[in-house]
């Protein structure tokens, strides 16, 4: 059952709590909704996990954190993904998020990139940047959430034939 798995790989409570950056949260952290296990939460934790990891910004953990506690999805899920954006992740997944955000945006003139240009046109690469990461990140968290789902639908039937 997913369940079972889960609880062997994600963070314990006490972990996410230890957690430098989440102390601001105090008593936020000890509502059940949070640590539920539940095809529901954890959907939704995928969704906000998947969707912060898209996101270019500093603190993508306080974010995650705040938006799992506002629609009280499972915070070890959404915690744990943001993860996908790590510094070996970051430069290819920003690029390609610029790319389509010129793409949606009409952009055809690139920026070379160094340090001048991309100071003179910050405006015109930021505005790409965050536009192409607001629709993949979009697209893809959806995506991750309706596989996860089906995903779990689909284990659960199984488990219970068996």
């Amino acid at each position: 059952m997913p369940r079972k798995k889960l609880k062997k790989i994600l963070p314990t409570h006490e972990k996410i709590q230890a957690q430098r950056f989440l102390k601001v949260f105090g008593n936020f952290l000890d509502k059940r909704e949070l640590w539920s296990l539940s095809r529901r939460k954890v959907v939704g934790g995928v969704l906000i996990g998947i969707f912060v990891a898209c996101l270019p910004m500093p603190l993508q953990m306080v974010l995650s954190t705040l938006l799992a506690i506002y629609f009280n999805v499972n915070l070890p899920i959404s915690f744990a993904l943001i993860f996908i954006s790590n510094p070996i992740t970051m430069p290819p997944l920003f690029y390609f998020e610029y790319k389509l955000g010129n793409l949606i945006l009409g952009n055809t003139n690139s920026v070379e990139f160094n340090f001048y240009s991309m100071y003179d046109n910050f405006e015109q690469i930021a505005s790409s940047l965050w536009t192409g990461a607001l629709v993949f990140g979009i697209f893809s968290s959806v995506v991750c959430a309706i596989f996860v789902n089906f995903f779990w639908i689909v284990s659960v039937k199984k488990q219970r034939r068996r």
